[in-house]
């Protein structure tokens, strides 16, 4: 036992050195990308002004990592001075993402073996070390999810009694929420979704009821101070509109993500010249929606490409094409989904135990299908995919210890 636990030391402190690595000496001492920037300067702003606000707008985006951020500048009085602190921080949430994807892989599988791969696995994966060293909303948004899915897998061993575990994981969800608004209104359902193991109607209506009400409640205060700043009802972001416009116009003709190649500059120009930040957001979401209706079959024929562009196995950005990253990913990616896939047929008869992870996965790919898609946005899919592959590693494995957790027997 404390040989087993050594080799998980000795991983978690390779993913550590690895991110430094990357940290210092792969990235420059500044942001790379334009989104980074983007998250840079409103955090500046939050932490100067107390007032959250992307280059003016209100509600552009969800608080959370301008939250995060926000508080190393504070501290480090500086926003460039906070970008390595920031970086070695995510660095940390990534390895905590590994023992939380381990300990729910052990609860799932009820194999040591299980959560060992897939601690291993999480802590190692080239994506998680990259995207950490980037000042993006994703590193964060991932470590709070998979919070919230460890917190879910806890409950029902808890036997889905009505407690402090289920409660906190509602929040968890809401927090994740507050960081990246792909969620919206999923995470009710996912809770819900799980309760159907223990084979009781009357305990996924009380948890979906519950939950609904709590991930509301969570939310609430965020959808507050919006209706105050913007005198409208704007639960999530006002930014959703852009997306499903860069997605569905007619300059896009190969399901791109570029405001530079896949618009009509000049529409998107007058539409971003008015004022009222809801209703320039509405007149995005119209356009989108007429082009839909007006073009049904080329709708989903985008939504294919968009399909293949959000699973590509290999980076679909020109800049990331070169044959080492494409070998990176399509060893790593590639072989995460198909041992996902593998572990899905081995462990066939306990499908429901995957039922939250499956139906995050279909939902994700549906929003990515309609709006825009990109191998980023997969990323919080990445930790389950690979906590479900932990199940097949484990079955190629020697036989190891079995786990057995109270209410429930296999």
């Amino acid at each position: 036992m404390a040989k087993y636990v050594w080799i998980l030391v000795l991983v978690g402190a390779a993913s550590l050195g690895l991110s430094a690595y990357i940290d210092l000496y792969y990235f420059p001492p500044t942001v790379v990308f334009g989104d980074e920037l983007r998250f840079l300067r409103s955090a500046s702003h939050l932490a100067e002004t107390g007032e959250f606000s992307v280059a003016g707008a209100r509600a552009w985006e969800m608080p959370g990592t301008a939250i995060f951020i926000a508080g190393f500048i504070r501290v480090f009085s500086d926003a460039q001075a906070a970008l390595l602190p920031v970086r070695l921080v995510q660095a940390v949430l990534v390895v905590l993402q590994a023992v939380m994807v381990g300990l729910t892989a052990q609860r799932i599988f009820k194999l040591r073996s299980a959560g060992a791969a897939a601690f291993a696995m999480v802590a190692l994966y080239p994506f998680f070390l990259f995207y950490q060293g980037l000042l993006l909303s994703e590193t964060l948004f991932n470590t709070v999810l998979v919070a919230a899915f460890a917190s879910l897998y806890w409950w029902r061993e808890r036997a889905f009694r009505i407690d402090g575990v289920f409660f906190l994981t509602c929040v968890l969800f809401g927090l994740a929420t507050m960081v990246k608004p792909t969620l919206t209104i999923a995470p009710p359902v996912l809770i819900a979704s799980l309760t159907l193991t223990a084979r009781s109607l009357r305990l996924t209506i009380r948890a979906l009821v519950l939950a609904s009400v709590t991930y509301a409640a969570v939310l609430a205060p965020w959808a507050t101070r919006n209706y105050l700043v913007l005198h409208a009802f704007v639960p999530f972001t006002t930014s959703a509109s852009e997306n499903l416009y860069l997605g569905n116009n007619e300059k896009n003709t190969t399901a791109g993500i570029s405001w530079m190649e896949d618009v009509d500059e000049a529409v998107v120009a007058r539409l971003r010249s008015i004022p009222d930040e809801v209703e320039r957001q509405r007149a995005f979401g119209a356009l989108a929606i007429k082009y839909i209706a007006d073009n049904p079959v080329v709708f989903l024929q985008r939504a294919g490409q968009k399909f293949v562009r959000f699973w590509n196995i290999v980076p679909n950005a020109p800049e990331y094409r070169g044959s080492l990253y494409r070998i990176v990913s399509a060893v790593s990616f590639g072989g995460v989904l198909t041992l996902s896939i593998i572990s899905l047929l081995i462990w066939r008869r306990q499908l429901a135990d995957f039922a939250p992870l499956l139906l995050l996965v279909a939902y994700f790919s549906a929003i990515h299908m309609i709006t825009i898609a990109s191998l980023r946005y997969r990323l919080p899919l990445e930790p389950f995919l690979i906590l479900i592959a932990a199940g097949a590693v484990s079955a190629m494995l020697p036989k190891s210890g079995r786990v057995h957790h109270g209410f429930e027997k296999r």
